[in-house]
């Protein structure tokens, strides 16, 4: 074709080109440009001269050449881009001497006759069926791509062309056309947008071109389902993301069917983040054949309105997660509350995920999720056996366990050791708030089968001290963290512990888990090989195993657990019979594991204490020297930090360089009117409570602590609690009794345009005059520096990290308004 457009474009005769010019005008359609070209005129070939009287010399061997005449204008591309100029070239020329040639190659019988001069139109249906008149608009659109296909074709087009107004321009235009080039046969999907009102047709086709469903079989999607997808969608925009994801989802083989339903469960949404993400929402990977549509209502009735986004979750967890169905239909839902219902389905939605690209992880999740299926009538029962009062604990000791454990072999196994341990501590005496599930599967995962076994048989006392010691969740996390170590390294001393002395072994695994897990790795390998573990004391005599204990507590500035005639009777200063030493000696003994666990304590504090001898500073010094083992987010900061404070820099850190530029940078904030802590407020109806900034930099990074929150030691967002102390536009307010003691905390910061910005008072619980004095607080305070407090309906702030490497923002506190003091 190229070749033969260069042969017309460069043509100065016409029967050179004649075969060209006719198969390069069957494969093209005419399109004129803006440059107007000449009416052709009759295009013959010269005629030879003729020897006459005039012109003698015309006999050969003369060398006389006659004057030339003029060559006929050949302008071919010019002609064939216009049908009208093309028609005038048929007209004049001579079709006797050249006639036109068929598709075939022959000419055409017709083409010459005298009262049929050929036409564009004419023989552009020779041979054919007679084609209809087609508008300029089609022809110019469509008819290339449909010059070889079936006349059926052609105008199963044109009649989708004038249903959808017979545009000559635009969307209506453009959208059909570009279909019909792609997939020319794809008539039929088409011709589904004219079932749709007028301002969804393009839509339709355009989502047809956008998801390529073209390329599948028409039927796919039948009318009735289209006029589904049009009844589901009232606004235009869902019915777009309704009708992308049937087609996406058909890419994928899933069914229009179960699209649907994930469209019908999208249509009761309300929430505009949730609509603009639809897109996303409503992409299946698979398809399933098994929804439990009424069920969904059943837990739709649990979950509340806060609960809007699980179904449509749930939807797409059933086509990746076989069985998940089951648990739907089977759990009691008119039994639970929202909370309880919520947590209940993320055990069997969120601790389950599938990747088709890794099949060991997916393997491995199956049989994790196996094991949730065939435990899952044990947890439902004894879920449903409970009061509500229960039930939460219940749920949350289950999805600790659920999504801590790894491997799914194991878990199964262990569900008959640990479901009636789950179940016993839900009921008096016990407490329905404390939840201990993290320690109870961190410890079980690390133990062996024997173990599982001896938490089966452990004590209530034992577990009420377990209780006692998780009263705080950032220390439940931490003891998980520790035991879980403590259960792989040593299982035995673990369980031995535990029994003995459970009290005493939160306390140690608390401690140890403050160090980073490859540390503590190293820690307990290391530590195993001192006197005080690798000794076989069950194996000496009493006596020697007493005097051993003895010297060692000396040595290590342990508590001696040894009674006091024993260690007069070791110093020669009492002496005692045989009787004597042995009791004595038994009583030394009963409590060896209590003085393991302290050696152990003092091991961990030496080693995380060693480069800044803080730890008997003040309970605060200790609690940073804790910090510092286990962060590595901002942890390079803090241990400057904490060497400058052992070297006696208390205020090194507000003089750095960067925290200087920050105030070059902010000269409207006065450091010492910033810094200060002059500014107090008492809180009415709670004498004894006021407000201070904190001025003892330990006291700071226990603003977590002090109150429960994620910035806590062992909490999520730790490592943040170095920010709010080292940079220089971070301020914490902390509200305490006559005693000393925090009652709540907020943070305050100073964004880039001079604002203060007034974070969430935590705990969150914290009562409403507590809020109106911090409230207070925070108007004095941006008084006494003379900004505005940035309100939540401004533009975003923008907290800058100084000194730091990262700060969690806590996010602004939202409500504060509705605590300004009544004027």
């Amino acid at each position: 074709m190229l070749a033969d457009w260069r042969h017309v474009c460069a043509a100065r005769e016409l029967d050179a080109v004649w075969p060209a010019l006719w198969r390069v005008f069957r494969a093209t359609l005419s399109e004129s440009g803006d440059q107007a070209a000449p009416m052709p005129q009759r295009v013959t070939p010269a005629a030879r001269p003729i020897a006459t009287a005039a012109h003698p010399r015309a006999f050969r061997g003369t060398k006389f050449q006659p004057p030339k005449q003029a060559a006929p204008v050949l302008d071919l591309p010019a002609w064939l881009a216009d049908d009208r100029l093309f028609d005038g070239f048929l007209a004049r020329h001579d079709h006797a001497r050249l006639p036109i040639p068929g598709a075939d190659g022959a000419p055409l019988a017709s083409a010459g006759v005298a009262d049929r001069v050929p036409t564009v139109a004419s023989l552009l249906t020779h041979g054919t069926s007679p084609w209809p008149a087609l508008p300029d608009a089609f022809r110019r659109a469509f008819l290339w791509r449909l010059r070889t296909r079936p006349s059926s074709e052609l105008l199963a087009w044109l009649q989708l062309w004038r249903g959808l107004g017979g545009a000559a321009q635009g969307p209506a235009l453009i959208v059909p056309a570009t279909l019909c080039a792609l997939a020319p046969h794809a008539h039929a999907w088409a011709a589904l947008a004219l079932t749709l009102a007028p301002p969804r047709q393009i839509f339709f086709l355009t989502a047809l071109l956008k998801q390529r469903a073209y390329l599948l079989a028409p039927g796919i999607l039948a009318q009735v389902q289209l006029a589904d997808i049009n009844a589901l969608g009232a606004e235009d925009d869902r019915f777009a993301a309704y009708l992308n994801a049937v087609l996406d989802n058909l890419q994928r083989k899933v069914s229009v069917a179960y699209t649907l339903q994930g469209c019908a469960l999208a249509n009761q949404l309300t929430n505009a983040y949730a609509i603009e993400r639809l897109p996303f929402t409503l992409r299946a990977s698979k398809d399933c054949t098994d929804f439990p549509v009424n069920d969904i209502g059943r837990m739709q009735a649990a979950l509340g309105p806060d609960g809007d986004h699980w179904p449509l979750r749930v939807w797409e967890k059933c086509a990746r997660t076989p069985g998940l169905a089951m648990v739907l239909r089977e759990t009691c839902w008119e039994q639970l509350d929202a909370g309880v219902a919520g947590r209940w389905l993320s055990i069997f939605t969120s601790t389950v995920w599938y990747d088709d690209d890794h099949n060991e992880l997916e393997a491995q999740n199956d049989k994790r999720w196996r094991a949730h299926l065939a435990i899952f009538p044990a947890w439902n029962r004894d879920l449903t056996t409970l009061s509500k009062t229960w039930q939460e604990k219940y749920v949350n000791m289950v999805r600790a366990y659920a999504c801590g454990w790894e491997d799914g072999d194991t878990l199964r196994e262990s569900a008959s050791y640990l479901a009636p341990v789950q179940r016993k501590l839900c009921g008096a005496p016990f407490s329905p708030t404390i939840d201990v599930g993290y320690v109870l599967s961190c410890m079980a995962e690390a133990l062996p089968v024997e173990g599982w076994q001896q938490l089966a048989d452990t004590e209530e006392r034992t577990w009420l001290s377990v209780e006692r010691a998780c009263r705080r969740d950032d220390d439940g996390t931490l003891i998980g963290r520790g035991m879980s170590s403590l259960a792989s390294a040593w299982p035995a001393f673990a369980m031995h512990g535990l029994r003995a002395a459970p009290a005493s072994l939160m306390r140690a695994a608390r401690l140890l888990a403050c160090l980073a897990l490859e540390r503590r790795r190293q820690f307990l390998s290391e530590t195993a090989h001192t006197v005080w573990f690798s000794t076989r004391w069950t194996e000496l005599a009493p006596d020697d195993a007493c005097r051993m204990l003895y010297r060692l507590c000396l040595d290590c500035g342990v508590q001696s657990p040894v009674p006091r005639r024993l260690r007069e009777h070791f110093e020669g200063n009492a002496i005692l019979s045989e009787a004597q030493i042995a009791r004595h000696c038994r009583v030394g003994m009963s409590r060896l594991p209590q003085v393991l666990l302290a050696a152990l304590e003092q091991a961990i504090l030496r080693s995380i204490d060693q480069p800044f001898k803080l730890h008997d500073r003040s309970g605060a010094a200790s609690h940073a020297v804790r910090l510092a083992a286990g962060i590595d987010t901002n942890r390079k900061r803090l241990r400057r930090f904490l060497r400058e404070q052992g070297e006696g820099q208390t205020g090194a850190y507000l003089e750095h360089p960067l925290n200087r530029a920050w105030f070059a940078r902010h000269p409207r904030i006065d450091a010492l009117a910033w810094q200060g802590g002059a500014l107090c407020v008492e809180v009415d109806s709670l004498p004894g409570v006021r407000l201070t900034l904190a001025s003892d930099p330990f006291d700071i990074l226990m603003l977590g602590t002090h109150v429960g929150s994620c910035l806590g030691l062992g909490g999520l967002c730790d490592y943040s609690a170095v920010a709010c102390l080292l940079d220089a536009n971070k301020q914490v307010v902390y509200a305490r009794d006559a005693a000393g003691r925090v009652l709540a905390r907020q943070l305050l910061a100073i964004d880039e345009r001079d604002r203060l910005v007034c974070f969430s008072v935590y705990p969150l619980n914290a009562n409403a005059a507590l809020l109106r004095a911090f409230h207070a607080f925070d108007q004095a305070k941006a008084a006494s520096l003379g900004i505005d407090i940035y309100r939540h309906d401004d533009d975003a702030y923008d907290v800058a990290i100084v000194l730091a490497e990262h700060w969690w923002d806590d996010g602004v506190w939202q409500d504060r308004e509705n605590y300004a003091a009544a004027t």
